[in-house]
């Protein structure tokens, strides 16, 4: 699994398509004409996505899941990392992204501070850092009108922040308390989290160094530094050990071929995996299966 990072890996996608973009904000529109699965995404950027067609399953760090269907506006703050699964409507998935600046929603906020109460219609809370709300019709037609209007026009920074507050003051109208929108703008879930419980669940995900530093809340240093004190090792050299040591169990244990033990702990080329087997165990894959066979 590799992790993405937006808004910036957007940008190089064929199935997404900018309506208006500047910088840290911009409205894209996205789609998918199968589905597509287990896609490891951290926001960089404060987004709002609206699901026009299909639905998106988000989970976070404790597998927790959140389905967001048709019609539906779906809060994610900023340092949020999910993996999604989208799944295709009658013909497409198809959503619209809109990302938020920091100061674009702290502008928002001052001008409207005070305004908000405890009311709040259609908003709910699901995993971390995530927040969905049914898009009512004004909203429905908003969406609708930046394809209609905007899609491949060449609109000014003015206009997009336009649009892009434009949208917060019809949300504020559904929802009266503000939450979504504090919590957009609180930074989300930079706190650090524990190395090795986080590497026993993603140690098999395609993360580079920089990806475990950044979704435990660390440096990059720092990451390699308690990572050291935890397992008295290299950040890389664990993840080789540990994934051959599950596939030393799949093939002894369980009967694994050795290329399906290769494949389930991520290796693609089985000549590679063989060689890293044989410098940890001394003998091959094959032999070490015969010899378990044996006893």
């Amino acid at each position: 699994m590799t992790l993405e990072v937006v808004p910036a890996a957007l940008y190089s996608m064929r199935n997404v398509k900018p309506i208006l973009a500047d910088g840290s904000s911009s409205i894209l529109h996205k789609t998918l004409e199968t589905n597509l699965e287990n896609k490891a995404i951290y926001i960089a950027t404060p987004l709002i996505v609206y699901i026009k067609q299909g639905k998106q399953i988000i989970r976070d760090y404790d597998a927790m899941a959140n389905v967001v269907d048709e019609n539906h506006l779906i809060f994610l703050s900023k340092g949020v990392y999910t993996v999604s699964d989208y799944v295709t409507g009658s013909d497409i998935f198809e959503a619209v992204l809109l990302f938020f600046d920091d100061k674009l929603i702290a502008k928002y906020l001052s001008r409207a501070a005070g305004t908000g109460n405890s009311h709040t219609d259609g908003l709910q809370k699901n995993v971390h850092g995530t927040y969905t709300l049914h898009a009512n019709e004004q909203i429905q037609r908003y969406i609708d009108s930046l394809n209609y209007v905007y899609k491949g026009a060449e609109g000014s920074d003015a206009l997009l922040e336009l649009k892009l507050l434009e949208l917060l003051h019809l949300i504020a109208i559904q929802d009266k308390s503000f939450r979504f929108l504090r919590e957009l703008s609180c930074g989300g879930s930079r706190k650090r989290r524990l190395i090795t419980d986080f590497m026993e669940q993603y140690y098999s995900h395609k993360l580079k160094i920089e990806d475990y530093a950044l979704l435990t809340g660390r440096s990059v240093s720092t990451f390699i530094r308690d990572f050291r004190r935890s397992y008295n090792t290299t950040p890389n050299r664990w993840i080789i050990e540990k994934k051959v040591d599950i596939a030393h169990q799949l093939l002894t244990a369980k009967n694994y071929s050795v290329t399906d033990a290769a494949a389930e702990v991520g290796y693609e080329n089985t000549s590679h995996f063989i060689k890293v087997y044989k410098q940890r165990y001394g003998v091959t894959p094959k032999k070490a299966k015969t010899f378990a066979a044996e006893l």
